[in-house]
């Protein structure tokens, strides 16, 4: 908990300071921006934060599918839970480390095997992977123009990003497919006890880590033969990287961008969206900002480009971050309501 709260408030100097900075370079005051908010189109701005729930509800939705499938009667209000944990800790972590363990809390404190766990966060992860490099592709395909255009420290940091995406996803399906790799890991840790003369921890390690990598292989197995659900996991983690990137092509059109620029703006969104990936600052903040600049300067004059980042990341990334919280708070608050209640009625309390 202490280092979270630590990485938390990194992030909020990280942002702070991003903020100001792109005020100082931009030449932008508050009165300006605010200015800008309320020249803006709130149609266009109400789409972008239904795109940003959607960002939330879609990832939770995926996890939900599979922990059904594999015969966890999960609800589609935990599924939102689920993925705010995942999203703000992810948010607050260096590449994201902490996302994927928050969720997985959650899902153990609702009866969830540890082994149906890791295969459903290793699976979405997968999907949620090969849904940014097929965002990434596309555009690669359609707009190749636009990445020509970035300058060549954002080319570095996107080249990286997709290098690391690539990486993640093949290493993620060896561990979907080949179970073995597990059992190398575990040895190793495992051998690393023995030497450190903790042989009794070794032992109990060993034992469970065995136990868990048959239960493991198992899930793995229900889920190798359900094409289907492939498919459904693929299709709802492209949805909801989809939506994450339409916030900032509505929040464009809010400020009244011609509409024949929509395609352009999703595209460069999606470039930036492989360079702030995996990067190891917390939430990119800072990185993502400074690509999103220079992206949008192909477009936009520097006033219209500063302000386009401030609004487009107040709503994908801020925003979303505050409500991620809120749920979160709310579901741990419920969670020891709940474990309260039972320890009062459990027969050796009430003796």
């Amino acid at each position: 908990m202490k280092k979270k709260i630590l990485w938390a408030v990194i992030t909020l100097c990280l942002s702070v300071l991003t903020i100001i900075a792109l005020f100082y370079n931009g030449g932008l005051s508050l009165a300006e921006l605010w200015q800008d908010i309320k020249d803006a189109s709130l149609e266009w701005l109400l789409l972008a934060a239904l795109c940003m729930l959607g960002f939330i509800f879609f990832e939770g939705r995926s996890l939900v599918l599979i922990l059904r499938t594999l015969g966890y009667p999960a609800r589609k209000r935990r599924g939102f839970l689920y993925a705010s944990a995942d999203i703000y800790f992810s948010s607050i972590t260096p590449s994201a480390t902490g996302g994927q363990p928050a969720s997985a809390y959650f899902m153990h404190k609702d009866g969830i095997s540890g082994s149906a766990v890791i295969v459903s966060l290793i699976l979405n992860l997968t999907m949620y992977t090969l849904a940014i490099v097929t965002l990434g592709l596309l555009s690669v395909i359609f707009f190749p123009g636009i990445f020509m255009e970035f300058n060549p420290a954002c080319k570095i940091v996107i080249l990286i990003g997709v290098s690391v995406m690539v990486m993640l996803a093949v290493f993620f399906v060896i561990l979907l497919k080949k179970q073995g790799l597990l059992i190398c890991m575990g040895d190793i840790i495992v051998s690393i006890l023995n030497k450190l003369h903790c042989r009794k921890s070794a032992r109990k390690v060993s034992g469970k880590l065995r136990e868990t990598i048959e239960k493991y292989n198992e899930c793995v197995e229900l889920l190798s033969g359900r094409k289907k659900l492939l498919f459904k996991t693929y299709l709802l983690n492209l949805m909801q990287r989809t939506l994450h990137v339409l916030v900032t092509v509505f929040c464009y059109y809010a400020m009244h961008g011609q509409f024949s620029d929509g395609l352009r703006v999703f595209a460069t969104q999606t470039y930036v969206v492989l360079g702030s990936n995996f990067i190891p600052v917390p939430g990119a903040v800072g990185i993502s900002e400074y690509i999103m600049y220079h992206g949008y300067l192909m477009l936009l004059d520097e006033e219209s480009s500063y302000t386009l980042a401030l609004l487009s990341r107040g709503i994908s990334f801020y925003t979303c971050c505050m409500i991620s919280i809120v749920t979160v708070l709310l579901g741990y608050i419920l969670l020891r309501i709940r474990e309260n209640k039972g320890s009062t009625d459990a027969p050796g309390d009430v003796l």
